[in-house]
């Protein structure tokens, strides 16, 4: 190969080579760059995984507080849930003493009206003639203070159960008699004393039995006559009046239901207090220079039994011209119809009068620990011509009933230490001679339970003290003929 050719040649190798350098050096300096865009990059990232790290150890820090906080929160919440279970627990314990108090209360003051009310009752009537007007007088009011203390007594508890959701109704067959003649027995001295006339009207073909809660329905009734004397000047007129009439049901009116309806001439009540007087402590005049005292529970109490017995109060009133209000009770209250009497009149007018014929020396045993009701009871039998043996507690009763079997009637009181009534009574039902002695329970205590108890035990018969006297006698006679 001549030198021109190995010239060429090396220019094209110098050339090439030249060529390939640069090519080199570009790719150098791109790898380069790219060196430095990765670098960059990794810095980068390096930076937000930092970043992302930091902030994920700043939420899981915030989680951990929020934890803790979670767990102090609900540690709380279950201190706190355990301090308010120990307080119901301890809220139902004072409601439990609170009813007890409450139900000692009313039988410790029960028992002395009991005798209070019985011993009042036979010095107002006066059979012997040996007291003075004004001595009678003093009797009736006496009588009339006992029995205002007894409604307030029964309104307190009243109240005291409404609070606590506990006001209940015990739906029994009823002797519609037994509901009048106690209001006659309990209001008639209260009529002589205030110079007001009382009459208890009632319609002819009225039920002889009801069914209905005996203590409410009276409960109520007490308390509408005792508003009417107590806003009835002297001279005026209070009157019971009980009929039937179609009940009245939405815009459809169905069989009949019964009617009390308490009616005077007294001060009235305006239209647009007609309201307030059903709502708990308020009165017409609720200003402390009010005329008439009272606790303002009375007709809100009423209302609310009314509406327990399935019926309703009302009220229609105008100012200065007296009141009436109508307790109305529904169909299903009518038992049995007494067969129709003869009148010519459309009512049949009550006398406050006790015209039955006295007893013929029957024997009662009266077993009661108070020594003030046994002289009560025992003085008020036997004025009405029976013979009473006295027992103060149910041993004496138990030694008693071993050596004289021949008697009529027991009556027994439930409340006594050592042996209640409930326990005597089992003991005398387990001997088959006394099986059949009509039993007769009396106490104070205001608890259905114990009624409950009273006829499992074998009684026959139960009635509260305090008693009312024409009521008492009334049950007396169903068990001992005259």
């Amino acid at each position: 190969m001549d030198a021109s050719a190995w010239q060429k040649r090396f220019e094209r190798e110098k050339k090439a080579r030249i060529q390939a350098e640069k090519i080199a050096e570009e790719k150098t300096r791109e790898i380069f760059y790219r060196n430095q865009e990765l670098q960059a990059l990794a810095q980068s990232l390096e930076m937000q995984v930092k970043e992302r790290t930091a902030q994920l150890e700043a939420n899981n820090q915030r989680l951990l507080e929020s934890r803790n906080t979670l767990r102090s929160q609900q540690k709380a919440l279950q201190e706190i849930n355990q301090r308010l279970q120990d307080k119901a627990a301890e809220l139902e314990k004072v409601s439990q003493h609170k009813s007890q108090f409450l139900a000692n209360v009313s039988h410790e003051l029960r028992t002395p009206l009991n005798s209070l009310m019985i011993l009042a009752s036979i010095l107002a009537d006066n059979q012997e003639g040996n007291l003075s007007d004004e001595q009678v007088h003093s009797v009736q009011i006496i009588f009339n203070s006992a029995n205002e203390l007894l409604e307030i007594i029964e309104d307190i508890l009243d109240m005291s159960k409404a609070e606590a959701g506990e006001l209940n109704i015990y739906q029994e067959d009823v002797l519609l008699g037994d509901i009048w003649r106690s209001m006659s027995d309990q209001f008639m001295p209260i009529s002589k004393e205030k110079g007001v006339d009382f009459e208890i009207v009632c319609a002819p073909n009225l039920p002889q039995w009801i069914h209905s809660d005996r203590k409410r329905l009276k409960q109520v009734l007490k308390n509408l006559l005792a508003n009417a004397f107590k806003f009835t000047p002297e001279g005026g007129t209070v009157k019971l009046l009980i009929h039937t009439e179609a009940w009245h049901l939405g815009e459809e009116y169905s069989s009949e239901g019964l009617v009390f309806q308490v009616v005077d001439n007294g001060v009235g009540i305006a239209s647009d207090k007609h309201e307030t007087v059903f709502q708990m402590f308020r009165q017409a005049d609720g200003s402390t220079s009010r005329k008439y005292a009272g606790t303002g529970l009375g007709l809100s109490i009423s209302r609310k039994l009314a509406r327990l017995l399935g019926g309703d109060l009302t009220l229609v009133s105008e100012e200065g011209r007296g009141a009436t209000f109508s307790l109305l009770l529904p169909p299903l209250t009518l038992v049995t119809t007494v067969e129709s009497q003869s009148t010519e009149s459309e009512f049949i007018l009550v006398s406050g009068d006790d015209n039955t014929e006295p007893f013929d020396g029957q024997q009662v045993l009266l077993v009661d620990d108070d020594l003030r009701n046994s002289f009560a009871l025992s003085h008020l039998l036997q004025g009405h011509g029976l013979r009473v043996h006295l027992a103060e507690s149910g041993q004496q009763a138990l030694d008693f009933l071993e050596d004289h079997k021949q008697i009529d009637l027991l009556i027994l009181d439930l409340m006594m230490p050592d042996m209640d009534g409930c326990e005597v009574l089992k003991l005398i039902r387990s001997r088959v001679e006394f099986r059949l002695m009509p039993v007769l329970m009396l106490t104070a205590s205001t608890s259905r339970d114990d009624e409950i108890r009273c006829r499992a035990a074998g009684a026959d018969d139960f009635l509260h003290k305090p008693v009312e006297i024409q009521v008492l006698m009334d049950h007396i006679r169903n068990w001992i003929a005259g």
